[in-house]
């Protein structure tokens, strides 16, 4: 009996978040409750809190994503810039600057379609 909840008996651990997903995928539940019934000792869940790993799964949000594809298209642009130079003070060939000139076009294209560019 419990006078704080209206003197209902507390639900169950599993029944509180009946209609969640269990982030822990039942290693809680599992823990306090065993399949024979039996509940663990203090020792027993210190030990398997003790025991257990973490691992921290660290993932790009898809605004970083864009953001780094858009640093490597300036990147390319540099490349093609700092050949371009090369090619000009050397007296490349026309049809090489053409080509470097073409490449840039595609380039600058290219990230002014991306959507970062457009907002």
């Amino acid at each position: 009996y419990n006078p704080a909840n209206g003197g209902k008996a507390p639900a169950p651990i599993g029944a509180l978040h009946a209609n969640k997903r269990d982030s822990t995928a039942g290693v809680v539940t599992n823990l306090l409750y065993s399949d024979d019934g039996n509940t663990p000792t203090k020792d027993e869940i210190f030990k398997s809190l003790t025991s257990q790993t973490v691992e921290i799964v660290l993932t790009a949000h898809p605004t970083q994503v864009n953001r780094r594809t858009l640093l490597e298209k300036h990147s390319r642009v540099q490349k093609i810039l700092t050949e371009a130079d090369e090619v000009r003070s050397s007296k490349g060939t026309s049809y090489r600057q053409q080509q470097l000139d073409d490449a840039l076009r595609r380039e600058i294209a290219s990230i002014w379609q991306t959507d970062e560019v457009s907002r």
